[in-house]
């Protein structure tokens, strides 16, 4: 199943640029995800590097940034390879026009080209719109899991990114 919208006339789903990273930064912060634009920058360029990485962002004709998604190849020994969506945000004023979905699908042609037959997104419980958005775009729940992160520096603290609302 696939969302049916018609793409905005004017909307460009392209591969992110470096100069896109203070815009991608904002879009992040919208989840909760604090990131500057130097990180951005790092990911980006690593990422424009990376066969395995693609990061894509999708832009009206003035040039401004209104959504953005990473797409990966996973290698794992227990699951084999396939694709995931790393990271997926749409400007909160302009979500339920299908531009996530426009994203979504230039990720599964990158991953296509690639040879890669299945795509699995990770989405925090607290997300509710968002795991409604995956469903109606054909993805199934097919797993709960905790996740748990350890620094790998002494004296490192854990850097949280989302409150997880069943750790009360």
């Amino acid at each position: 199943m696939s969302i049916k919208h018609p793409q905005p006339a004017a909307m460009d789903i392209r591969p992110a640029r470096i100069e896109d990273a203070g815009a991608v930064a904002a879009l992040l912060g919208q989840l909760g995800y604090v990131r500057t634009g130097a990180a951005v920058r790092r990911c980006i360029r690593a990422s424009a590097s990376d066969p395995e990485s693609a990061i894509l962002v999708a832009a009206w004709p003035d040039g401004r940034l209104v959504g953005c998604l990473q797409a990966v190849v996973t290698r794992r020994l227990a699951e084999g390879d396939r694709g995931e969506i790393a990271s997926l945000v749409v400007n909160a004023d302009q979500r339920g026009r299908g531009i996530g979905a426009h994203l979504v699908r230039a990720a599964v042609e990158w991953l296509q080209a690639r040879g890669i037959a299945d795509l699995r997104v990770r989405c925090n419980v607290a997300r509710a719109r968002a795991h409604r958005f995956y469903e109606r775009g054909g993805f199934g729940r097919t797993k709960t899991q905790a996740v748990f992160d350890r620094p790998l520096s002494p004296g490192r603290a854990l850097a949280t990114t989302e409150q997880d609302p069943t750790a009360r």
